[in-house]
């Protein structure tokens, strides 16, 4: 893959393309000749009258058209063009992949700083990120943006100045690890910012200019299915929390029950639940702590991670006790309906604290 003048940069740059302008044709040149090795666009069931733009493209010297015969989504577009990158020989020295969009948003200097950006040894993320603050920008994407942007920082304890950009350098190290990233359509792009959190995937923002046409007319962004879309993704991270705190809490509860209606029933009421929730915590804790290490976090097997994951253990079992006892004096509900909304409660808490401190990479401590 040669371009129409010598390379300045390593890298590749791929753009998903679905039913795109002939203004393509330009940008793709304007690309090779800032000195872009090698263009690939990824003709995804684009319309038939749309078919002159990408022979234009695969006319282009340093320009390669991949095509999905029907609509398969931005993901797969992107994983199809990664696939091909790691599958071809000739294209094994370059240093990774520039993603852009087909739709002119993101200007030729960007791609290029991006691309300048990513060296061979690179191992995380670069993200372009745009300042949505700007007059010029939709106000769906404004607001879009920057809810989806607090919503990932509470639940994955990152912060982002730009979740849906798609201006991204991806490393050539890190190429087989997006294609298992799960997502065909625009939701995929969320879960790769998802992954690298959960992976402890290094990421560095640099920022771009703020391009939108038309009010982002050109855009192929459903409003309602895909933000839906990306919001049930952007929820579904607590999913491996959720379970792991449901089947510790199954067994947490049931030790409980059996606790203090069968094995301390005898003993004084303040005495017979402090001994029933102990137990109880016990034994779900051990479980909760390999869930969460192995299946939430990631998080490495230390010592340090296990003291202070009990620290935490100790203060919310002392916090569930008190609370039990505060609210059972007054409130005239049976215990265990009290302690599971106390439990509930205090387990929102602790996902924070687990994934702000208990799990934390050493590299978010800083």
């Amino acid at each position: 893959m040669k371009s129409e003048k010598q390379a300045s940069y390593n890298s590749l740059v791929i753009i998903p393309a679905l039913n795109p302008a002939p203004e393509l044709v330009d940008y793709v040149h304007q690309l090779l000749t800032s000195g872009i090795p090698g263009v690939i666009v990824v003709n995804d069931g684009s319309r038939e009258d749309c078919l002159p733009v990408f022979e234009k493209l695969q006319a282009m010297e340093g320009c390669t058209v991949l095509t999905h015969p029907q609509n398969r989504g931005k993901g797969c577009a992107l994983k199809t063009a990664y696939a091909y990158v790691l599958e071809t020989p000739a294209l094994a020295d370059y240093d990774g992949v520039v993603t852009a969009d087909a739709d002119g948003q993101h200007h030729v200097k960007d791609v290029c700083n991006l691309a300048a950006a990513l060296k061979k040894d690179e191992k995380q993320l670069i993200l372009g990120v745009r300042d949505l603050g700007q007059e010029n920008v939709p106000t769906r994407s404004k607001i879009g943006n920057r809810l989806t942007s607090f919503g990932f920082y509470l639940l994955y304890g990152a912060r982002l100045g730009d979740t849906q950009t798609g201006l991204r350098a991806t490393p050539r190290t890190l190429l087989q690890w997006s294609i298992d990233i799960q997502g065909d359509r625009f939701e995929y792009e969320m879960n790769v910012l998802i992954g690298a959190v959960r992976d402890h995937i290094g990421y560095r923002e640099i920022p771009i200019r703020t391009i939108y046409f038309d009010n982002n007319s050109g855009s192929h962004l459903h409003a309602v299915k895909d933000s839906w879309r990306i919001f049930v993704i952007l929820m579904s991270g607590l999913g491996r929390y959720t379970g792991a705190a449901a089947a510790s809490a199954v067994l947490d509860v049931l030790v409980f029950w059996l606790s203090y209606r069968f094995l301390f029933s005898q003993l004084p009421t303040a005495t017979c639940y402090l001994a029933a929730v102990v137990l109880a915590r016990v034994m779900s804790s051990v479980l909760n702590f390999v869930l969460n290490r192995c299946y939430v976090f990631n998080g490495k097997h230390s010592i340090r991670i296990l003291m202070r994951y009990y620290s935490l253990w100790g203060a919310q079992l002392l916090c569930s006790y008190l609370l039990l006892m505060f609210f059972e004096s007054f409130i005239p509900w049976p215990a265990l309906l009290i302690k599971i909304i106390v439990d509930g409660i205090l387990a929102i808490l602790s996902y924070q604290v687990q994934l702000r401190w208990v799990f934390a990479h050493e590299s978010e401590e800083r």
